[in-house]
């Protein structure tokens, strides 16, 4: 019989695993690519409103000095890899030792999606990556191939064959030049050591990627799972079963929920509001929001991201952040960053919580963020 739990115990555990640190630390993480093995994934996004998903990311989980301009370095270092990019259902950079555990997805997509490149198309990019040491631009394999270029959101047919190649693992994506994204030959960017784990039995791999959620989001359900990764219900759930997880029973809910026996090893911390100080603004990719209905299921807070919505229709506001303080989501702000000043245009609290206390928490999570981004605040 599954242990029970209360909602409580569950939000506790998920804020645990996200190693967000008080003000005066310890901190678990010291740069951001430690936040990326802890956290198995972080979503890319290249909105810079407020800065990009991975620096938000990132600096909500590092120390208090951390800066912004320190992020991108740290996921493509020059000298030597320690990330790669690839897709679940959006862009996400991942550690570099989990190469393997996407494998059965990389198979995937070449069997659905495989016939899309054609043969001479396939030869040829690998052939003008492999030309180019360290790997290969988008626009230098356009360059090759005739006048049309990549503009925005429209995509030439070679860089649709070249991002096709990389889901299915012909080519991959470990280092950058700025923002730009370089291509390169698995063989060639990807140590030995990753190489022999992608040999693996299915069902290890199966059960590595379900043990891997599991540590990054704290607690989950399959459906949880599905969505971290873009699987099928019936791959998570084979997944989940694998792994050798704890089941859990969750006071009111439905789902059964999984947790690493190492979980179980720690005390959570139940309790609701935390201090003003500690109060931390999280990003609309993050992983505490990036999946809509777990964040309405855990903390009740209920989340469209308005970027793309006419701003006549929006609730709140262009670029909206959720606001952390202990194991709640008390309310949310819209900013913006612009001249040297992180711009807070306006904030509101959730149900439930006081004005004056969600404001104070709000202000002080943006005094953080400010100073990690080095501008100046700006209040309404």
């Amino acid at each position: 019989m599954p242990a029970q739990v209360s909602a409580e115990w569950v939000r506790g555990a998920v804020v645990a695993a996200q190693r967000i640190p008080p003000p005066a630390g310890p901190a678990e993480y010291e740069d951001a690519a430690s936040v990326l093995r802890g956290m198995g994934l972080i979503q890319l996004d290249p909105l810079t409103r407020v800065s990009t998903a991975q620096r938000l990311t990132c600096l909500t989980r590092l120390p208090r000095q951390a800066r912004a301009e320190d992020v991108d370095a740290s996921l493509w270092p020059a000298d030597h890899p320690v990330s790669f990019e690839a897709f679940t259902k959006v862009a996400c950079v991942f550690p570099l030792e989990d190469w393997p555990l996407l494998r059965l997805r990389r198979e995937a997509v070449r069997e659905r999606h495989g016939h899309k490149v054609e043969p001479h198309v396939r030869e040829r990019i690998l052939e003008l990556v492999s030309a180019h040491p360290g790997g290969a631009a988008t626009g230098t394999i356009e360059a090759e191939f005739g006048p049309e270029r990549t503009t925005g959101w429209h995509w030439s047919q070679v860089k649709k064959a070249t991002e096709l190649m990389v889901r299915m693992g012909d080519l991959v994506v470990t280092a950058r030049r700025g923002v730009v994204r370089l291509f390169d030959l698995p063989e060639r960017a990807l140590p030995a050591a990753v190489h022999e784990a992608e040999h693996l039995p299915p069902d290890e791999l199966r059960a590595g990627l379900a043990r891997r959620a599991a540590g990054a989001l704290g607690v989950m359900s399959v459906a949880d799972f599905a969505h971290h990764y873009h699987l099928s219900k019936g791959d998570a759930a084979h997944g989940v079963e694998l792994a050798d997880l704890v089941p859990m029973e969750v006071e009111g809910w439905r789902e059964t929920v999984y947790v690493l026996p190492s979980a179980l090893e720690h005390e959570i911390d139940e309790a609701g509001l935390g201090p003003v100080r500690e109060a931390r603004l999280i990003g609309p990719f993050d992983p505490l929001l990036r999946d809509r209905r777990r964040a309405q299921r855990i903390f009740g807070f209920d989340y469209t991201f308005e970027a793309y919505v006419p701003k006549a229709k929006r609730v709140y506001g262009h670029y909206v952040m959720g606001v952390l303080s202990g194991n709640q989501l008390i309310g949310r702000a819209d900013l913006w960053r612009s001249r040297g000043e992180l711009v807070v245009n306006q904030m509101w609290p959730e149900p439930g919580f006081p004005r004056r206390s969600a404001e104070a928490r709000t202000t002080a999570a943006a005094k953080t963020l400010a100073r990690q981004l080095g501008t100046d605040l700006r209040l309404p």
